[in-house]
C-alpha cells in the first residue's frame, strides 16, 4: 500500500494519483496554489508498506506554475528517507508532452524508504532557527516583535541593541517575504552562523529569518498572494500587519545605529539555473543610493564568486508601487526611498548554480561569503 500526505511541516501538494506496478510506483501530484495566484512549493510524504525498487514522481501542470522561463531541468527536488538527512534527487529528469500539448516533468526516487519526504528545495522554518540559535553562544538574541495576521509570534534576531544614538554602522535583513523561497533561509542561516564566529560586534544588525511566517506554516508558496503580496505592501501607508509590525522595528534599529544597508533573501522562478543575481531597481532611483548599491552590489559579487553568482551580477528593472504616494512598494524601495538607505534585493536559486547542484552547505557558504563582504564593505 501507499499513501501521500501533506501531514508534514510545510506540505503542499494536490491533484495526487497512484499508480503501482510490480515493485514499482508512479506518484503524480501538483503544487498548490493555497489560495494564491501562484504555485510554485511543494512538500509531501510518500508512505509505502513494502519494499520497492523505485518511485517515478511526476510533477503535473508545471506550465502553470512560476518557472521563470528557464531550463525545467534546472528544477531538482529534495528528499528525505526515513527521517534520515535531506538530499538532492538523482538527476533523471524527463520531459513528457501530453496529446494535447501540456506537458509533465518527472524523477525517480530509487531504492525508497517506507517514509519518504518530498520537497522541491531544503526545507527552512522554526526548527532550523532554533538549531541556529543553540549554537550562536548567545550571540543572536531572539525577540517577539509582534503577531502575524493569523496571530502567529513574528521573531526578530539581534546581535546588539546599544542605546539610542550610537554611531555603530548598522544592518536590517530580512528573508522568507515570500513563504515558500526556502533558498534565501539557507543563506541567510550561512550568513549568520558567520557572524557568530567572527563574533562581530561592531555592527547593529537586526534579522526577521520568517517574515511571512503564516504562509511558511502552512506550506504556501506566498508569491503576489491575495490581497496584498507582502512585498508590495511597504511605505508610508502599510498594507498589511506584519509589514507595520516590521516597519516599526525598523524604526527601533534606526534610533540605535548608523543605517548603512537593508539586505532582503528571496528565491527566483523555479527553473533559473544561472546563479544568485541582484534584483535591482535603478529607474527614479536617488543617483547617491544608487551609487552606494552598486558599490555593495561589486563587493558581494567579488566575494561570492562566479561559482555561484550570475555574471553580470544584477538585473535592471522598474520599481513597483505608487512612488508619489509611497504606497504598496518593495522592502528595498521602502528603503531607497523612503527611508533613504541603501538596500539590496538577492535571489537565490532553488536547485541549479551554474550547473552545480546546490546542496545546504553551498547555500550556507554563499552567506558566508556575504557576511564577509559585508564586513569589509562596512571597514572600507
Amino acid at each position: 500500500m501507499i499513501k501521500v500526505s501533506t501531514s508534514i511541516p510545510y506540505g503542499n501538494a494536490c491533484d495526487v494519483s497512484i499508480e503501482e506496478c510490480g515493485n514499482t510506483a508512479t506518484v503524480y501530484f501538483a503544487a498548490s496554489p493555497s489560495d494564491g495566484p501562484q504555485c510554485l512549493w511543494f512538500c509531501f510524504r510518500i508512505e509505502t508498506t513494502r519494499i520497492l525498487k523505485h518511485i517515478k514522481l511526476v510533477l503535473k501542470h508545471p506550465y502553470n506554475m512560476l518557472m521563470g522561463s528557464c531550463e525545467l531541468s534546472n528544477i531538482l527536488p529534495v528528499i528525505r528517507k526515513d527521517g534520515e538527512q535531506w538530499h538532492r534527487i538523482e538527476k533523471t529528469y524527463q520531459f513528457h508532452t501530453l496529446p494535447d500539448g501540456r506537458y509533465q516533468i518527472s524523477w525517480i526516487l530509487n531504492n525508497p524508504g517506507k517514509i519518504n519526504d518530498i520537497a522541491l528545495c531544503y526545507p527552512y522554518g522554526l526548527p532550523e532557527l532554533e538549531s541556529l540559535l543553540q549554537t550562536s553562544k548567545g550571540y543572536w538574541k531572539k525577540d517577539i516583535i509582534g503577531v502575524s495576521t493569523e496571530n502567529r509570534p513574528i521573531i526578530r534576531l539581534a546581535n546588539d541593541y546599544s542605546s539610542a544614538g550610537t554611531k555603530k554602522p548598522g544592518i536590517y535583513i530580512i528573508a522568507r517575504q515570500h513563504s515558500g523561497e526556502t533558498p534565501g533561509s539557507w543563506v541567510l542561516d550561512g550568513l549568520m552562523r558567520h557572524l557568530v564566529t567572527l563574533e562581530t560586534k561592531d555592527v547593529i544588525i537586526w534579522v526577521i529569518p520568517l517574515s511571512n511566517i503564516d504562509g511558511i506554516e502552512k506550506g504556501r508558496y506566498g508569491k503576489d498572494y491575495f490581497p496584498f503580496d507582502l512585498n508590495r505592501s511597504w511605505g508610508k501607508k502599510v498594507l498589511r500587519h506584519e509589514n507595520l509590525v516590521i516597519q516599526r522595528d525598523i524604526a527601533r534599529w534606526m534610533e540605535r545605529c548608523n543605517p548603512v544597508l537593508g539586505l532582503d533573501f528571496h528565491a527566483p522562478g523555479g527553473a533559473e539555473g544561472k546563479g544568485v543575481y541582484f534584483f535591482f531597481m535603478d529607474k527614479e532611483k536617488p543617483v547617491k543610493i544608487k551609487n552606494k548599491e552598486f558599490l555593495w552590489i561589486n563587493l558581494i559579487g567579488k566575494e561570492v564568486g562566479n561559482e555561484y553568482m550570475l555574471s553580470g551580477l544584477k538585473r535592471n528593472s522598474k520599481p513597483e508601487g505608487d512612488l508619489k504616494n509611497m504606497v504598496g512598494l518593495m522592502f528595498t524601495c521602502y528603503f531607497d526611498y523612503v527611508l533613504k538607505i541603501p538596500a539590496l534585493c538577492i535571489e537565490v536559486p532553488y536547485g541549479i548554480s551554474n550547473d552545480k547542484a546546490l546542496e545546504i552547505k553551498d547555500y550556507q557558504e554563499i552567506g558566508k561569503r556575504i557576511a564577509i563582504a559585508i564586513i569589509k564593505g562596512i571597514k572600507v
